[in-house]
């Protein structure tokens, strides 16, 4: 079972979650960040431009642009997650689901890597 987990995870088509990804980061995280939080410019521009990047990246087919950005939306993700445990937000139940964004990073970053390097071979 664990096997076939693996090859799904490897081998999945990643274009839907990195789609995903670049909504949640385009307009849903700079909307409910706002509203919860106040305007705090850097983090909007940074997940604006992660969020239009992450879409046109995804539809220009690049992997190495495609590796690049997942590493982003990776580190982004961590970033909020740390940023919400620095406010001691995190115990908020709203607020654990800014865990999926990082799982979903983690799974796109997974396939995608895999899927670069094994194109370089």
């Amino acid at each position: 079972m664990l096997k076939k987990l693996s090859d799904i995870l490897n081998y999945y088509d990643s274009e839907i979650v990195e789609l995903l990804l670049g909504a949640i980061w385009l307009v849903f995280f700079p909307i409910i960040w706002t509203g919860q939080y106040g305007v705090n410019v850097t983090l909007l521009i940074i997940s604006i431009l992660l969020g239009s990047s992450l879409i046109k990246g995804t539809c220009g087919r690049c992997l190495k642009t495609k590796k690049t950005l997942a590493y982003g939306s990776f580190l982004f993700s961590i970033a909020i997650i740390v940023l919400l445990c620095l406010n001691k937000d995190i115990s908020t139940p709203s607020n654990w689901l800014w865990t999926l964004p990082l799982l979903m990073s983690i799974i796109n970053l997974s396939a995608v890597t895999s899927q670069y390097y094994r194109k370089q071979k």
